[in-house]
């Protein structure tokens, strides 16, 4: 035969999982900040990255597009 909850025990249950549920809630929200900051940081560094890597893989191009348009 299964057990009967009172209220205060229902109470108490409800309680214990609101408390773990508002945790839960806190926790990923400071992980998921900690995640945007990597995401952004990533992002930046990408930027840089190709920023600095166009001229040198691109610097043919350059080059040809220069001596194209110079005259002599």
């Amino acid at each position: 035969m299964p057990r009967i909850i009172t209220k205060r025990e229902y109470r108490k249950r409800r309680i214990r999982y609101q408390v773990a549920a508002g945790l839960f809630d806190f926790v990923m929200t400071i992980v998921s900040f900690f995640v945007i900051v990597l995401c952004v940081y990533l992002i930046t560094s990408l930027y840089s990255w190709v920023k600095a890597d166009v001229p040198v893989t691109f610097g043919i191009f350059f080059d040809i597009i220069k001596k194209a348009l110079t005259m002599h």
